[in-house]
């Protein structure tokens, strides 16, 4: 089971957070906030867990009735908001539902838990409606609001919140995480990189996308005339499902050449193929911002509905430039 201690170098409010749960000294409204896949949905579960656990030690013990009843998300004194099926918002009919519920008395005579696992989908009625519950909170009940776009929330939303901010670990810490759950160091060094100190989306980097991000280099760094350029693009321009995989994988890819050409990083044992050292050690610095730039400009130009196939093959003509420019 997960505990406190697993999340003590994301935030320096967690072990605030544990104790207050544990002495039940907690405030109504939280709001977490930062990256997907920092440890905010699991942070709330362990807050929950605390905040009805029967044990006379350590809480949450993982062990009694409510603290499994959380686990399989099967208490009911928790509940979890989220838009009604074929909706993509929760609309102020959920949230008067939901808060209707908070009204009425608990069923095991402790903490009501509401968790919103995506706050953002709050319409802003909903907010408003929300906003008239934790204006005057009712007694035992705590709100978990989850988002990585704060931005969303209304202002007199999170003014009568406790904001607290996630952030991703360093590239170490998280393959320390990721090793400490059963990655070997191998794979935890690669998937930490490629999720970017996030342990929440390195879990959810399988295989397929560490042989996917291979292929990726090894075909687009392969490209060393502009008349290599059509038959790569031809390679993804059919694949609609992973298009945007592709350019995520490129993105990331292009930031660890950065690195590399700067002196702060390897790209040895990444995950990466061959030919994407081989750039990073044939172009400058330079060569490798104007490529950032390049791939920047291809993800705006599919934002605005430009084909796939354009905008790679923008970015695959910056390559074959300064591969031009620089002998390898």
């Amino acid at each position: 089971m997960l505990s406190f201690e697993d999340f003590s170098g994301q935030s320096a409010h967690i072990a605030q957070l544990h104790a207050d749960f544990a002495n039940h000294t907690f405030v109504h409204a939280y709001l977490l906030c930062g990256p997907r896949g920092t440890g905010k949905k699991s942070v709330a579960r362990l807050c929950a867990m605390a905040a009805v656990c029967r044990s006379d030690g350590a809480r949450p013990c993982g062990e009694c009735g409510p603290c499994r009843r959380v686990l399989s998300d099967t208490h009911p004194d928790l509940h979890t908001i989220v838009p009604e099926k074929g909706k993509q918002t929760i609309g102020i009919g959920v949230m008067r539902e939901v808060l209707d519920q908070v009204a009425t008395r608990s069923f095991e005579d402790t903490t009501k838990v509401l968790v919103f696992p995506e706050a953002e989908r709050m319409t802003p009625a909903a907010q408003n409606c929300l906003l008239k519950t934790l204006e005057e909170p009712p007694q035992d009940t705590v709100f978990f609001l989850i988002t990585d776009q704060p931005g969303t929330m209304l202002p007199t939303i999170v003014s009568r919140c406790r904001v607290i901010r996630f952030h991703p670990l360093t590239q170490q810490d998280c393959e320390k995480r990721l090793i400490a759950l059963g990655q070997s160091p191998l794979d935890a060094r690669r998937r930490a990189r490629m999720a970017e100190g996030c342990v929440g989306q390195a879990l959810q980097i399988d295989d397929e996308r560490l042989a996917l991000l291979e292929r990726v280099t090894k075909d687009v760094f392969s490209v060393h005339r502009p008349g290599d350029v059509l038959a790569t693009v031809n390679l993804y321009k059919d694949d609609k499902e992973r298009q945007k995989l592709v350019m995520d994988l490129l993105e990331t890819a292009v930031r660890d050449i950065l690195l590399a050409q700067a002196g702060k990083g390897t790209l040895e044992e990444s995950g990466y193929a061959r030919e994407a050292a081989a750039y990073a050690r044939a172009v400058p610095l330079s060569g490798g911002l104007k490529l950032s730039a390049s791939v920047t400009r291809a993800r705006m130009m599919m934002a605005s509905n430009v084909a796939f196939a354009s905008a790679f093959e923008s970015v695959l003509l910056n390559i074959s430039e300064e591969y031009a420019q620089w002998p390898w």
